[in-house]
């Protein structure tokens, strides 16, 4: 295969965003798609070759300018404040809400670790469906209420993941009454499952945080990068996700966004030279004072993962140019297509809502009672044994379930591959 060839192309750059979805042109960025079904985007997504350039192009310079040269400062500086734009443009925010992290379990980590949590008033989380999150959005929360003698209320869920508003409101309306001392200081979510793809109401939940003065954080690992996101109509105060998952990134960077307001109340939990600076008060008496900078810089104390910012902006440039609205419409036909075949499937149990606006393009399935022998482990190794990655993931209590989550570049051919492999497979 003729790599340097295939380098040469830095992205869709002439073509209608639509018909370049529909293009080989896509598929030559991706290698793997020349070798394999690859459908596990969910977890990591591959890079196209012109963010591997990118990187390479960014490391090159390094070495040759020398890393801590005047050129290279001015060039991370530049970098770092382009992708923050670009995130801006993604999300809807402004530059000084984006943090550079390394994953959306940092980024959650920071909520839960510099907020300061009151056992003496009685502060509550309110956490949708408890351990069926994504542990990285749930872990952090229930070491909180270990730690710091915080309430932790689990909102019960059907069989797709979905919560009873209602439920959510008496909540917060029992934690916050009067003759309660105490209150829930916030709501957390995924904005859609990892396990099946549902979509979440975050923004009925951001109204209903807003009226009972609650902080509302969202895992958004498996949504920003598939479908349109907006944090102002979300109403959110945090959201945290990585690079290396729909935003076809390097895996190493993540984004965390804490808005204006919540950053205030939100103490980071490291610091360093460039997060903070030292001082004397000689009114106060005070030799050494510190003092936290300006956000974001306050919450990125250390160097940053530069090669990795590089790398992101790229790969965000690349999918804003193809926009996300045609990426979102792309995933759900490859998405339909699968679940269609699916279901003629015998004894095979697909997951997740049937309306496409309440999911992503992850389809999630089990094989049924008559096809016991062949659980969803053994069907995720005999697939990529035939060269079509899925993956195998927890759908709550102790049920295992193979999910595939394709993306732009994957096309209904492979749906219709992968699926009559799955129907010899379970014959």
């Amino acid at each position: 295969m003729d790599y340097n060839r295939m380098r040469e192309d830095r992205g869709p750059n002439n073509i209608i965003p639509h018909d370049i979805i529909e293009s080989d042109s896509i598929r030559r960025d991706f290698p793997v798609t020349h070798r394999k079904v690859y459908m596990n985007n969910g977890a990591i997504a591959p890079t196209p070759l012109s963010t591997i350039k990118t990187i390479t192009d960014f490391l090159v310079k390094s070495s040759e300018e020398g890393p801590g040269s005047t050129i290279i400062s001015e060039s991370v500086t530049s970098l770092m404040k382009e992708l923050r734009t670009r995130i801006t443009h993604l999300i809807n925010c402004e530059p000084e809400e984006v943090v550079f992290t390394q994953s959306t379990t940092e980024g959650l980590n920071y909520v839960s670790s510099g907020i300061n949590w009151s056992r003496k008033t009685n502060d509550s989380i309110i956490v949708r469906g408890g351990p069926h999150e994504h542990y990285a959005n749930y872990l952090p929360w229930l070491q909180v209420s270990k730690k710091k003698g915080v309430k932790l209320h689990e909102l019960k869920i059907d069989e797709n993941g979905y919560f009873e508003l209602d439920e959510l409101e008496t909540l917060l309306k029992s934690a916050n009454n009067a003759g309660y001392r105490g209150s829930t200081r916030l709501i957390t979510l995924s904005h859609a499952l990892y396990n099946t793809g549902t979509i979440m109401p975050v923004v009925d939940v951001g109204k209903i945080a807003k009226k009972n003065q609650a902080l509302f954080c969202i895992d958004a690992a498996q949504t920003v990068g598939s479908i349109c996101v907006d944090v102002k109509k979300i109403g959110c105060d945090f959201m945290a996700f990585p690079a290396f998952k729909w935003i076809c990134g390097p895996v190493g960077m993540g984004i965390f966004y804490c808005n204006k307001k919540a950053a205030e109340i939100l103490l980071p939990q490291f610091i360093g030279g460039e997060s903070a600076t030292l001082s004397v008060d000689e009114k106060q008496k005070q030799k050494k004072v510190i003092t936290y900078g300006n956000r974001p810089e306050r919450f990125e104390a250390g160097f940053r993962n530069y090669s990795g910012v590089a790398g992101m902006e790229s790969s965000l440039r690349y999918i804003l140019r193809l926009g996300i609205e045609n990426i979102r419409k792309k995933n759900l036909k490859i998405a339909n297509v699968l679940r269609d075949e699916l279901a003629k499937i015998p004894n095979i149990k697909i997951h997740g809502p049937e309306d496409e606006k309440l999911r992503t393009s992850i389809v999630s399935f089990s094989p049924g009672s008559s096809s016991s022998k062949v659980d969803s482990k053994t069907l995720v190794n005999k697939l990529e044994q035939n060269e079509i990655v899925f993956a195998e993931r927890d759908i709550g209590a102790g049920m295992k379930v193979v999910r595939a989550a394709p993306h732009f570049f994957n096309t209904e051919e492979e749906a219709l591959r992968a699926t009559s492999y799955l129907k010899d497979i379970l014959k």
